[in-house]
């Protein structure tokens, strides 16, 4: 009998102490959230002039160093508007499954998916997945970023306190249901975004501008879809584009999932390519479609609504591992760039869109020499782009 007993406790043992995952969560610190608002954004403004400077930038996956220069640089440039296109944290889903609450890790077997890599589907075969994951793998490939959204909040707030900040949910934001339900609670929709709380995706209308931020989910078989064929987000997504042409405002659309991509490790994703671009976008005047996901910087161009040109751009330089260009690039790719650092920043006027991708040195990081930090968009710039909207 004792023998026995030795024998069911230990794989008890080991399910108990992987269930302790969970209770590594820290919640976020008050001290880090506007006092007025209790978000993680200056209150958005009341009506203004018709010119807005806006600066974007994504990815910063918990690389603390690079993502506290890269908003050091984009303060210099004073903004009147953020946007960051996703992937705060470096989180992985435990054992590649959904977060079913705690009850992950008493799943058996899980049939293993990523989009695009069909050999991963092999791994289905391990047993226990997030067991196995969170006590034998967790210290090479942590479910976990170790500093959360407070390092996330902290490194970010010379930007956040200052002006507002639009923030679109990655995959990487959205793996654990603590993380997901604080990035809703406190960069989700803001007051005045006509959207209640419960989801990720809202707009914001500012100097004749509808700023569209949408939520692409985290590509988890079993999680749940926010961009489901027919499913209320794309149906929103309609109405506010068609409200805005009725409106006479200008609409911007963040996701940051991309559908097209000229990046090896990860290209556009043909789903959204069919459900947001083709389903809802070609139907409408866009002037402008923002992403993160892909780890460097390119701008695309395809035709858009009534056959006008609609420029695409991918903005991944804020902290997160290089990505690199496909040996076939996008064939609506006008301009990639890898390795290199960096943010973006639009001058929005009733004419149109100025664009300057600016590169950020990052020092003492051993990071590619080909950035540089300029003192002003003026200088040394990595890629300019005009839009007319007249």
């Amino acid at each position: 009998m004792p023998e026995r007993t030795s024998w069911f406790a230990s794989p008890i043992a080991f399910l108990a102490l992987a269930a302790c995952g969970p209770l590594h969560h820290t919640a976020v610190r008050p001290e880090l959230l506007d006092p007025a608002t209790g978000r993680a954004s200056a209150p958005l403004p009341g009506p203004g002039g018709d010119r807005l400077r806006v600066a974007l930038y994504g990815d910063a996956q918990g690389n603390r160093p690079v993502h506290r220069a890269v908003v050091a640089a984009i303060a210099r440039e004073h903004p009147d508007l953020v946007l960051f296109l996703g992937d705060a944290v470096d989180c992985l889903p435990v054992g590649h499954m959904p977060d079913l609450g705690g009850w992950q890790y008493l799943v058996p077997f899980w049939p293993q998916y990523i989009r695009d890599y069909p050999a991963v589907s092999l791994a289905s075969i391990v047993p226990f997945p997030a067991a196995i994951h969170e006590t034998l793998l967790g210290p090479v490939a942590p479910p976990r970023d170790a500093a959360g959204l407070n390092g996330f909040l902290e490194d970010s707030a010379p930007l956040r306190q200052a002006v507002p900040y639009l923030f679109a949910p990655g995959n990487h934001d959205q793996y654990h249901r603590f993380d997901r339900d604080e990035f809703e609670r406190y960069l989700g929709p803001p007051p005045g975004s006509g959207r209640a709380g419960g989801e990720l995706w809202y707009s914001v209308d500012l100097s004749g501008w509808r700023f569209i931020v949408l939520d692409t989910g985290n590509e988890l078989l079993g999680d749940r879809d926010p961009l489901a064929k027919g499913g209320p987000q794309l149906a929103w997504l309609d109405a506010q584009l068609d409200g805005a042409a009725r409106s006479g405002l200008r609409a911007i659309v963040m996701l940051h999932i991309p559908p097209f991509s000229s990046g090896r490790e990860e290209g556009g994703a043909r789903w959204i390519q069919e459900r947001v671009v083709e389903g809802v976008l070609d139907r409408h005047p866009v002037a402008l479609v923002l992403s993160g996901h892909v780890h460097a910087y390119e701008r695309l161009e395809r035709p858009g609504h009534g056959g006008r040109p609609l420029t695409y751009v991918v903005s991944g330089g804020g902290g997160g591992r290089f990505f690199h260009e496909a040996k076939v690039p996008d064939p609506r790719s006008i301009v990639f760039i890898e390795g290199v650092r960096h943010f973006v920043l639009l001058e929005l006027s009733p004419e149109g869109i100025e664009g300057v991708m600016i590169p950020v040195a990052i020092p003492g990081a051993g990071e590619a020499p080909a950035a540089v930090a300029p003192a002003s968009a003026a200088q040394t710039p990595g890629d300019r782009f005009a839009i007319d909207l007249r």
